[in-house]
């Protein structure tokens, strides 16, 4: 049986863009059919949408792989003069984020609502955070 491949899908809430990951971001886990999240970002950044929103409740498994596609990601997007930020990560994957201090890079928000909310006001940063 094939593992579980993270799928990306994206929306606009009140003009933001999110981004849901779903199922397992791990090596080898990419399913070509759709855009890796880096295409996604470069695109949204070519596209003048520089700060951007990931939930990743749907996100069942992460591995040093996705960890570092989250922490290009962040990097792009700052360098592009935005911010990105992590809505409602599982317990697993929240404590991974935790473990590699991505969340003293970037906020990590329980809610949508929170993280929309704080992205309305231009200001999400990673001393926003509701770590857990």
């Amino acid at each position: 049986m094939e593992p579980q491949r993270v799928q990306i899908t994206g929306r606009f809430v009140d003009d933001i863009p999110i981004l849901d990951l779903a199922g397992r971001f791990v090596a080898g886990s990419t399913d070509p059919s759709r855009e890796p999240l880096r295409a996604t970002v470069a695109k949204l950044v070519a596209d003048g949408r520089v700060n951007v929103l990931v939930h990743l409740a749907r996100l069942t498994d992460i591995d040093a792989h996705g960890l570092g596609e989250l922490a290009w990601s962040s990097t792009t997007l700052r360098r592009s003069g935005g911010q990105m930020a992590l809505i409602a990560p599982g317990g697993w994957v929240r404590r991974l984020i935790a473990l590699t201090r991505l969340d003293t890079v970037m906020a990590v928000y329980d809610s949508e609502s929170e993280a929309i909310a704080s992205a309305l006001e231009g200001a999400f940063t990673s001393t926003d955070a509701q770590v857990a």
